[in-house]
């Protein structure tokens, strides 16, 4: 059996590598990976069985039970704490052996929170194994900024997220497979895991934990809508799918568990509908009004802005919002108070002109150094006061 390691992309192979075999995070050899570890990548549409490091496959492959000695997730893997990225780990730490471990970076309590990525106590809530104060956590501290995780008394509980559909649903042939419907379909999900923490960080700092929020989704494909209702830390009340007149309502709905029906809705609208019949509290158009040209999108941006509830949030990510003057115009056309900001495309943070986001990654530092200064593809909220 082999090590192997998790990377965003395999441009990051080097770095990530270096976090678990340096001296000095790792001064006895606790973590460090056994020569030969086998790099896999999230970009890659190669899905392989008994991957080698004769080509970088994907780790999205339906492994077998026990298949490796011991699995690393880079410093570059997006992962973060929500429910996807639990129903993530939980599958990972199955496809390590009885004596094997996931071993990952986490935060300090503080930057965990701000990015919503895993620090150590919330780690230790998700996965804890202990009984009363017999048997050993499955939860162990090994160096400055690593855990480790492997399977204890207790099976950790199975997250509701649209992860569990991914390989539920997915069917590979067994095959060296390149498939490009297999490959666009795991590249959604993966996607998703990353879009629905930022999109889930952004309601907390707005709306906190608990506070019920009706939600609603643009003329997306229902995953976004299907993760953000089953999270376990925010309160969706009812969460509303907006698709055109076309569009599979049977097909949008498929990602969430049975439980969660009553309180998710699909409305089927002719396009470019500037009335949802009624307002929400959060409302979020990520890319999906790429095709339209930009005097559309101003029009309905601003019929977006007049179905939020007050002190409600429009999320958007588009190339338009690019433009400064398109955003100033947009709020001066409003007849009510428009706070505008930006959130990171990368990690669940906003950005301030004046303050760099930290990260583990001296790569991903720069990449977030660089979307601070020039603003493109970020995530705009638009808050009406």
């Amino acid at each position: 059996m082999a090590d192997i390691l998790i990377h965003k992309s395999a441009k990051y192979i080097e770095e990530d590598l270096d976090y678990y075999c340096s001296d000095i995070r790792d001064k006895h050899n606790m973590i460090k990976p056994k020569d030969g570890i086998i790099s896999l990548s999230c970009d890659s549409n190669l899905y392989k069985a008994s991957p080698t490091n004769s080509d970088i496959c994907s780790p999205y492959y339906p492994f077998a039970h026990g298949s490796f000695d011991r699995i690393y997730l880079g410093i570059s893997f997006p992962l973060f704490a929500n429910n996807w990225g639990a129903a993530f780990l939980r599958h990972l730490m199955y496809l390590v052996n009885t004596d094997g471990a996931v071993i990952l970076p986490v935060y300090a309590e503080r930057q965990g929170v701000e990015k919503n990525y895993w620090s150590r106590s919330s780690l230790e809530v998700m996965f804890q194994s202990r009984q009363k104060w017999w048997g050993m956590s499955n939860i162990w501290a090994e160096n400055d900024g690593v855990m480790s995780m492997r399977i204890g008394k207790k099976e950790p509980p199975k997250q509701n997220s649209t992860f569990n559909y991914l390989f539920d649903n997915v069917s590979f042939d067994g095959t060296n497979n390149s498939d490009e419907t297999i490959a666009s379909e795991i590249n959604r999900h993966h996607c998703n895991g990353t879009i629905s923490a930022i999109v889930e960080q952004i309601i907390i700092n707005f709306f906190g934990r608990t506070r019920p929020v009706t939600f609603c989704d643009i003329k997306g494909s229902g995953l976004l809508t299907s993760e953000i209702l089953m999270s376990d830390y925010i309160n969706i009340k009812h969460a509303t799918q907006h698709i055109d007149e076309n569009g599979d309502v049977n097909d949008v709905k498929k990602y969430i568990s049975n439980n969660f029906e009553k309180n998710f809705s699909v409305n089927s609208y002719p396009n470019f509908s500037l009335d949802l019949g009624k307002k929400f509290d959060v409302i979020t158009i990520i890319d999906s009004l790429n095709d339209c040209a930009d005097l559309d999108k101003s029009k309905y941006y601003n019929a977006m802005l007049n179905n939020l509830n007050d002190k409600g949030i429009l999320i958007v990510r588009d190339k338009v919002f690019n433009d400064d003057v398109f955003i100033e115009d947009l709020i001066k056309n409003v007849s009510f108070t428009i706070e505008h900001s930006q959130y990171s495309s990368i990690v669940a943070t906003k950005h301030n002109n004046k303050t760099d986001i930290a990260h583990y990654s001296d790569i991903i530092f720069n990449e977030l150094q660089t979307e601070n200064k020039e603003r493109n593809n970020v995530f705009n909220i638009l808050y009406k006061k």
